[in-house]
């Protein structure tokens, strides 16, 4: 996330084509469906371990309920702070996770086919809603959403046009629900065997499609499915690949750790990760507005009028990774002091105050 962020930030235009470059926005496109796959997962942990203490079902339900409106408007406070008020409805990654916990908690009593169900219906919608919404009609030549305040395209931004729209995006909290049920749920079922074949197929499948959508005259209805790969829109492909790729790292890290019960205390990569796990909101946050208000006074520094003037324009990828590298220890240093502290003053710290 970091990596991909910044180095679009520092280096987008003046390495545009570098094979460097065109890499880490390949590798950059897989963490959001990580992240959303994560929030399913991980708000079915959170309620199971709730209902196995004992706690009230209404309680239970208050908590997610203001977790989800807390993350859905700090999102949008988010956009108005750090990438500035015009971006308001812009529909970030936040505003889609808090959107995300409202939505996910009253259908998880849902079977498990239901809500692959509602996956399948979503994937299948999103398409036809983009072309429904005349979805490139809001996205300008240089790739971004226009932002509208018009009440009717709002609404649209948010559920089919934004850069992080419910259709398709809510088909990987749901997917993380499913797959947290099943390793997760009450009967202490291992590793379903259909999963690591599931993610084999579903990459073969998008590769297969990203060929065919490179090679093949496609009749418009079909080149809606049988689509390039683009994270904006998320096309079929992409989500089908996103999927995979979540599915089978998920198999591997499950298998390596969990069925293993490796002690995290006594291991250096799990204490990092869980340590950048509890502060990923801080993270996300503070490495926005580090590198994006260091651009737009950069940019005033330089009599640059327009605050975007220099947005990648700073240097060469492979220095911007060297930037990537000393944000991601000096963070890590700082999180490991935090630590100490309780992380009193963190998003997370601030979040918990707000939702219990």
């Amino acid at each position: 996330m970091i990596q991909v962020h910044v180095v679009e930030w520092l280096s987008g235009y003046i390495d545009y084509n570098s094979p460097l470059y065109e890499l880490i926005m390949l590798l950059g496109s897989f963490p959001a469906a990580m992240f959303t796959f994560l929030v399913g997962m991980s708000l079915f942990i959170s309620v199971k371990r709730q209902e196995d203490e004992g706690v009230d079902s209404g309680l239970i339900a208050d908590r997610n309920l203001r977790r989800g409106v807390a993350i859905f408007f700090f999102g949008l406070l988010f956009l108005i702070f750090v990438w500035m008020p015009e971006e308001v409805f812009a529909w970030d990654i936040l505003t889609l996770i808090g959107a995300s916990l409202l939505i996910l908690f009253p259908l998880r009593k849902l079977s498990t086919k239901k809500l692959l169900s509602i996956v399948i219906f979503v994937v299948v919608a999103s398409p036809f809603i983009r072309q429904l919404t005349d979805y490139y009609n809001y996205w300008n030549k240089w790739g971004e959403y226009v932002i509208s305040f018009k009440m009717p395209e709002v609404l649209m931004g948010f559920f089919a046009n934004g850069y992080f729209p419910l259709f398709p995006w809510i088909v990987f909290p749901l997917l993380g629900y499913v797959v947290g049920r099943a390793c997760f749920g009450n009967k202490e079922l291992r590793l379903p065997g259909m999963l690591l074949p599931t993610g084999i197929v579903l990459v073969i499948i998008s590769l297969a499609m990203i060929f065919i959508s490179s090679n093949v005259n496609l009749p418009e209805a079909a080149a809606w499915y049988i689509s390039p790969f683009t994270f904006y829109p998320a096309s079929t492909s992409f989500l089908l690949l996103a999927t995979g790729i979540n599915t089978l790292l998920f198999v591997f890290f499950y298998r390596l750790i969990d069925l293993k019960k490796t002690n995290v205390e006594h291991n250096p990569f799990l204490i990092f990760c869980n340590r950048y796990s509890r502060y990923a909101l801080t993270a996300y946050v503070m490495h926005h507005a580090l590198f994006l208000w260091w651009l737009i006074a950069y940019n005033y520094y330089k009599g640059e009028l327009f605050r975007w003037t220099l947005y990648g324009y700073i240097m060469p990828t492979a220095q911007a990774m060297l930037v990537v590298l000393a944000f991601i220890i000096l963070f890590y240093l700082l999180i490991v002091a935090w630590d100490k502290r309780g992380g009193r003053y963190s998003l997370e710290w601030w979040l918990k105050r707000l939702t219990g």
